[in-house]
């Protein structure tokens, strides 16, 4: 049988090409990670990788935000509703399962039920060592957004807690916060 290279490229639908693509990239996260530590230290790794996705969370919303078309984040209710689309982009069920939502006058949370990042940390041995990221992804998200703000984990499956919990406080510009 030869192979045929139109006929193979046919089961490349879509979907199996998304998933590959954002399979590698997660491995190609974590194996930098994972290097980085082994060479200079997991201090060095923690401060690198947090750097490192303060500046690509800012592009992947950037990203996000483009696709979609949207230009104006007004409300709680619409940063929740981008968030959820970069996280369904990034992070799929049952990948990843975590659901933003508002939780006040002016802040949202994100609960954290399953973590693939946490999965691999464990199957590495460093649960202790790593510090997740999350706070600086949901800042620079909201940075790209147009809005200024801070978060805070306040659990974490990384502490041993059984789900993680990350606010955000959304500043917006110019106005008071408001839910629609």
């Amino acid at each position: 049988m030869t192979l045929q290279p139109d006929e193979l490229k046919k089961r490349l639908t879509p979907q199996v090409r998304e998933s590959i693509l954002r399979d590698n990239w997660h491995s190609h996260d974590a194996r930098w990670f994972l290097k980085v530590s082994q060479e200079f230290g997991f201090d060095v790794g923690n401060r690198l990788n947090q750097i490192t996705l303060k500046s690509m969370a800012k592009t992947d919303m950037r990203r996000v935000l483009e696709a979609i078309d949207c230009r104006n984040i007004e409300s709680l209710d619409d940063v929740v509703a981008v968030f959820q689309i970069a996280q369904e982009l990034y992070w799929p069920r049952p990948m990843f399962q975590g659901e933003p939502k508002v939780t006040g006058a002016d802040s949202i949370s994100v609960e954290v039920t399953r973590c693939p990042t946490f999965e691999e940390v464990k199957k590495a041995g460093i649960v202790g060592i790593y510090q997740c990221p999350c706070a600086i992804r949901f800042e620079s998200w909201s940075e790209a957004c147009g809005l200024g703000g801070k978060a805070k984990i306040l659990k974490s499956i990384m502490r041993g807690d059984p789900v993680c919990e990350i606010a955000l406080s959304p500043r917006f510009p110019n106005k008071t916060t408001k839910k629609n």
